[in-house]
């Protein structure tokens, strides 16, 4: 559990010092994360949902600038208002806007519709096949330099091949796609801020979810009654210990990324289990990693949830292998188009994913159906209901039904059917709902889907046909920006900020301020990672840059293209796995909430199949192991004991992985770390 932020007494004000700030580093943050995964290929300055960058910068922010004026602030007190040492609620309103600058600016996630474009152009050869397929149902405004017909090779092979100066870039033929794609994405943000408002109470008060992910910042900025910050997490000495623990893990395993002949831990190399013998063959390889900094975010969670990851993940190795058992090789299997999966296994995740998310909204429902009723009709009983959230009820309601509406506004003139656009951005909600669940959760750090949404709708939901060559094309392009990389979808952050605000106790002013200023830094962060962006890519050419950039939207054409050719319709079995992951996840809500003793979490079973969970599952299970038998052993005081210890594992793992990522963007090399 959190530890609750003890009153602040009157230090609670937001102030603009720190919302300046706050933009500032934001766009420092944004434009750093952007330039140095483009160009180096060094990612994880921001990417997650805690991105490192955000934290290191939390960490500066305390140590190196908070301590220096609070001396000043001491010595001399003629300085006191102008230098007065930066608050508790200042530290964590700053963390709130870094937490939007490290996702929105990651390289191949939201600025995706930058290449996708200009892709489908270079890379459209004779083979594939890609002229004939698409150009006519991409809209004008969809890539730049393109009249809709034909597109202009001066514009889209400057952006590969690179040698373009600041001053040569074509602005002009960006401008209207750049301002079409930043409505799409402002308006998919301002849908995700409505339902965080909608889920706010439900979650960070009702249920009481425990918001690992937010363990570590509310740490380092511990409240005191009089709302400054306390020193005794800095002065504990077991958090100092797993600091430098991980600090010099990392020292080695850096030096010899840098150093071959320079020795490492034995911990930190890959122990990958291949099966060669039927029918075990067909599970493939499972590796083994050590990840200091993800055991100590598993003992934050609660033994249900880092058991449920691990086993699963194992549970879902086994199913594999099934089909061999049954007598049906391997390579006869239908594959999914995400990650080359047997579409059992996809399509069960899937129908979990519907029924944890119809889950969610069940047990909201009523909070939501009082949402909707004082939205309709205010009275003294419905305002006393809602008079601690940040907007009243009608603005909720009617923000989410504009931006939604607004969002199937913008497909309609890009030509897509609206019901397709309904389905698509409906898919875009579910999955943004469980994900969400999934990071406060459970501390999913890095939130990928399990599935494609264009190949769940052609196969399991309206088929190929139905939807036509002209929707799944365009959808291309919506997919690429929204959907292919989730891992920065902001709506968790929504909710990280809220809960802040919840432990901060800040009024409903100071909340719509905090709100306020996160907006501005999405705002700011977009506009910092476009510039970057496309002046990067004309400088140095995609192709010399971060391969994903363009790797990434082929990928999605190849599989759009799959779909046009073969035309698949709706699949009777992947109905009928869909049932059976909908089953298996409400027998396991069921059970837990019928068993105390019950031992298995359903984000465990519809995760199982993610790339996450495949590098994580090891340190899941270490973190889990390590929990039960302190628990067992110790009891609680043991484990409260352990625990400052494993967060300085995450807070060391964290700070080492930041300053050898700084030194290979110099040096050009970069260190793998957890999540990667």
């Amino acid at each position: 559990m959190l530890r609750a932020a003890r009153d602040v007494g009157g230090d609670r004000s937001v102030t603009a010092r720190a919302l300046t700030l706050g933009l500032l580093l934001s766009a420092g943050l944004g434009g750093l994360n952007c330039w140095i995964a483009t160009v180096y290929n060094v990612h994880f300055l921001g990417g997650i949902q805690m991105p490192f960058g955000s934290v290191f910068v939390l960490l500066m922010l305390v140590l190196v600038v908070r301590l220096p004026l609070r001396a000043l602030h001491r010595s001399a007190p003629v300085t006191r208002r102008i230098a007065a040492p930066l608050s508790a609620v200042e530290l964590l309103t700053i963390y709130s806007m870094l937490l939007f600058a490290g996702m929105i600016s990651t390289p191949g996630t939201h600025n995706m519709f930058l290449t996708t474009g200009p892709s489908l152009f270079y890379f459209a050869t004779p083979e594939n096949r890609w002229a004939n397929l698409f150009y006519g149902a991409v809209p004008s405004w969809f890539a730049p330099g393109w009249d809709g017909h034909t597109y202009q090779k001066e514009i889209i092979e400057p952006l590969f091949l690179g040698g373009i100066s600041m001053s040569q870039i074509p602005w002009h033929a960006w401008l209207l796609m750049l301002i079409a794609w930043s409505v799409l994405l402002l308006l998919s943000y301002a849908v995700l801020f409505f339902v965080a408002l909608m889920f706010r109470k439900q979650w960070t008060q009702s249920e009481a979810l425990t918001f690992p992910l937010l363990q570590l910042p509310l740490q380092m900025v511990e409240l005191e009654p009089a709302g400054g910050a306390s020193t005794a997490f800095w002065r504990d000495r077991l958090m100092w210990t797993g600091f430098v623990v991980a600090l010099i893990v990392h020292f080695f395993k850096g030096m010899n990324a840098h150093y071959p002949d320079w020795p490492k831990f034995p911990l930190q190399e890959a122990v990958v289990m291949n099966f060669t013998e039927r029918p075990w063959d067909a599970m493939g390889g499972i590796g083994a990693e050590v990840h200091l900094g993800a055991i100590g975010l598993a003992y934050l969670l609660t033994r249900e949830m880092s058991f449920s990851f691990w086993l699963f993940f194992l549970v879902q190795k086994i199913e594999m292998a099934l089909p061999a058992m049954l007598g049906f090789p391997d390579v006869g299997l239908a594959k999914d188009t995400y990650q080359g999966r047997p579409t059992f296994i996809t399509f069960q995740s899937i129908g979990g994913w519907v029924a944890l998310g119809a889950i969610l909204v069940w047990t909201a429902r009523g909070h939501l159906t009082g949402l909707l009723r004082a939205a309709w009709r205010s009275n003294g009983s419905t305002q006393r209901a809602f008079e601690d959230e940040p907007f009243s009820p009608r603005f909720v309601v009617l923000g989410f039904a504009i931006s939604f509406g607004a969002l199937l506004a913008w497909s309609y003139f890009a030509g897509i059917n609206i019901g397709i656009a309904a389905a698509f951005f409906g898919i875009y909600l579910l999955s943004s709902l469980v994900l969400t669940r999934a990071v406060i959760e459970g501390g999913f750090l890095f939130s990928q889907l399990t599935f494609a949404p264009l190949e769940w709708m052609t196969t399991g939901i309206f088929g190929a046909g139905a939807i036509g060559a002209a929707d799944l094309t365009r959808l291309s392009f919506l997919n690429a920006t929204l959907m292919r990389d989730a891992r920065t979808n902001i709506l968790p952050a929504f909710l990280h900020t809220m809960k802040i605000a919840h432990e901060l106790r800040l009024d409903r002013r100071g909340l719509r301020l905090l709100l306020g200023g996160v907006a501005a830094a999405i705002v700011i962060t977009l506009g910092v990672t476009i510039w970057v962006s496309i002046s990067t890519l004309y400088g140095r050419g995609a192709l010399s840059l971060y391969s994903f950039l363009f790797q990434g939207p082929q990928n999605i054409l190849n599989g759009t293209s799959t779909m046009i050719t073969a035309q698949p319709g709706l699949s009777a079995a992947n109905g009928l796995w869909m049932g059976v992951g909908a089953a298996a996840v409400w027998l396991l809500t069921f059970a837990r909430s019928r068993f105390l003793w019950f031992p298995f979490h359903p984000i465990g079973y519809i995760m199982a199949s993610s790339a996450a969970v495949s590098r994580w599952w090891f340190s899941y299970f270490a973190g889990w192991l390590i929990k039960s038998l302190i628990m067992k052993y110790g009891g609680s005081g043991a484990h409260l004991l352990a625990r400052p210890f494993m967060i300085g594992l995450i807070l060391g793992n964290l700070t080492a992985m930041v300053l050898w990522m700084l030194i290979g963007f110099r040096t050009g090399t970069q260190i793998p770390y957890w999540p990667a």
